[in-house]
């Protein structure tokens, strides 16, 4: 009796996605696993772990399953995700390892909070890495860590619990991150958990920072009322870090600007400015939380806010001059605020320019498995479909269908 072909879960990784979308072009051909095999100089018993995700293929595996099967670039287009999904297991691991490490350290040394060290420089680690190449792939290392901070928690001195609270709280706003991507309810969950531990550990400065990520989030909601609540709330800290008031300020003048206030939301942007022109470091926290907000980053918000006030060319002015010497490690935000600049252009009525940003931002969104990046491209999109006889805008409405397509089926 033929064996019955283990079913396939596409949608579980690119691994999977790879492994699906090759059992079909190899099935369309009419070819074993064998013989495909032969024609790639593998064994049959490789294609068939490929296809089953429980091998990775090399680059020149699926260069050669390419050339044999022509499937019109379908296989080569996964070469860039599969490389990063790859880069992302190892760290993975690498987390989980350490995570071990930590339970076993605390047990060894419950006096010392030492071990927490290399937890927080992984944490950095696996955040800088989020903006260079998107945090898909990276939940599980999350929750592992998660559920190792609660065991410390559990087994650690009254002393030492405060840090690892502290670490739970930074690890949950971590995951509000990669949920914020597919999930807004869990994003808004792990915001509250984090806040609850920040809370329970007596760490103004960190709650001062969950707190403005919540008022990001209402203004992601076009809820400016909520966001500028969160962030009075938040700025009423007195002894606040620089870069966090400055980040608190942003927030401030989004809700300002979302609201039509110019000239609240202006003087909240000078504010911010100052404060992440001479900001001090955070001396309470294991990790710089702010250590983003420098005078580029209020830069770009202040453009998003000119083009909620109705300043579309001031914004997109703004925008050109920010994005020529843009940090090459930051790509999640450059895909925002491409998105944002092609809708500054649609708006000031520069079709071709804003279709042209707009396939940069849509590279840059898929390149870095960005949900969110797409959801800042739909404004485009949808003024972009009333112009079919632009050609860029034809093209990018197509390739925006697309990968919305793709998005939905991931």
């Amino acid at each position: 009796m033929a064996q019955v072909p283990r079913r396939l879960t596409p949608h579980r990784s690119v691994l999977h996605g790879f492994g699906a979308v090759l059992r079909q072009w190899r099935e369309c051909r009419g070819l074993s696993q064998r013989a495909l095999g032969r024609l790639v100089h593998v064994s049959g018993d490789l294609i068939g772990k490929v296809e089953k995700a429980e091998r990775w293929p090399s680059a020149r595996l699926v260069e050669s399953c390419e050339a044999a099967l022509q499937t019109g670039g379908e296989l080569l287009r996964f070469l860039p995700d599969l490389e990063r999904e790859r880069r992302l297991t190892v760290l993975d691991h690498r987390s989980a390892g350490s995570a071990d490490g930590l339970l076993r350290g605390v047990m060894d040394h419950p006096e010392e909070i030492d071990p927490l060290l290399p937890w927080h420089e992984q944490l950095v680690a696996l955040a800088t890495a989020g903006n260079r190449i998107g945090y898909a792939g990276m939940a599980s290392t999350a929750h592992a860590q998660i559920s190792a901070a609660a065991t410390v928690g559990r087994r650690s001195s009254s002393t030492d619990r405060r840090e690892v609270l502290i670490a739970q709280a930074l690890w949950a706003e971590f995951l509000s991150w990669i949920d914020e991507q597919s999930d807004a309810a869990e994003a808004d969950a792990w915001l509250r958990r984090a806040q609850q531990h920040a809370v329970a550990a007596n760490a103004p400065v960190l709650a001062s920072y969950v707190l403005m990520r919540q008022s990001q989030r209402a203004l992601e909601r076009f809820d400016p009322r909520r966001a500028a609540v969160l962030a009075r709330q938040a700025l009423d800290e007195v002894r606040l870090p620089g870069r966090i008031r400055a980040l608190l300020l942003v927030r401030q003048a989004q809700a300002y600007a979302m609201g039509g206030d110019q000239s609240a939301c202006v003087a909240s942007i000078d504010k911010a400015q100052r404060v992440a022109s001479s900001a001090d470091g955070d001396s309470e926290l294991p990790v710089d939380v702010g250590a983003h907000c420098d005078p580029v980053y209020v830069a770009a918000h202040e453009a998003q806010c000119r083009l909620l006030l109705g300043q579309p060319a001031a914004a997109a002015d703004l925008y050109e001059q920010l994005l020529q010497n843009w940090p090459a490690q930051w790509r999640v935000d450059e895909a925002l605020w491409r998105s944002v600049l092609s809708t500054a252009y649609v708006s000031s009525g520069n079709v071709e320019r804003a279709a042209t940003e707009a396939a940069k931002a849509l590279a840059l969104a898929a390149g870095t498995s960005s949900a969110r990046a797409l959801r800042w491209l739909n404004p485009t999109a949808v003024a972009l479909r009333q112009q079919p006889a632009v050609p860029e805008a034809a093209a990018f409405v197509l390739a925006y269908r697309q990968a919305t397509l793709e998005a939905c089926n991931h």
